[in-house]
């Protein structure tokens, strides 16, 4: 072996460098694995808020309604709904009343489809609110939601209806 020059280093053999290189992808493809399974695993609150959204537009029907009030829990935090100027709060002690009172309510729609004209999200820590303007067969309808945080759940606290 020659001399080293001053200020040099040896260098390093051939498969030291491959094996450094190969933990060094090994550490980064873990890093990059759990990033992504965390990104699937976690749900924003804006992904949440777009679920309600597709929960309360599109097709009318039983099932459809039902699917929406599983976002109301008037047993958690009471529900008021508003429509037409009258406004009615559900609470537990009319919380069976909720679900056949926006069946009512929403009979003249049944069947047709409420497409999503605009919306607007405001998320505000423990609260959130979607305004969604919508055109149904009968025109257009301007709707409003409030939600409460409750735990890891979001919860109807108002729903307006113009």
């Amino acid at each position: 072996m020659g001399a080293l020059r001053a200020g040099t280093r040896p260098a390093l053999p051939q498969d030291v460098m491959r094996r450094t290189g190969i933990y060094l992808l090994v550490i980064l493809s873990i890093v990059v694995g759990a990033a992504v399974v965390t990104d699937a695993i976690v749900v924003t609150d804006r992904e949440r808020m777009d679920e309600f959204i597709d929960s309360v537009t599109g097709q009318v029907s039983e099932s459809r309604i039902d699917n929406a009030l599983r976002y109301a829990d008037p047993s958690k935090v009471t529900v008021e709904l508003v429509h037409d100027g009258h406004r009615r709060r559900y609470s537990t002690r009319n919380a069976a009343a909720l679900k056949p009172d926006a069946r009512k309510a929403l009979a003249s729609l049944e069947g047709s489809r409420l497409h999503l004209i605009q919306e607007s999200i405001s998320l505000d820590g423990g609260r959130a609110r979607i305004a969604l303007r919508l055109r149904t067969d009968a025109g257009l309808a301007n709707t409003i939601f409030d939600l409460r945080r409750e735990e890891d759940q979001w919860i109807l606290r108002r729903v307006i209806v113009n």
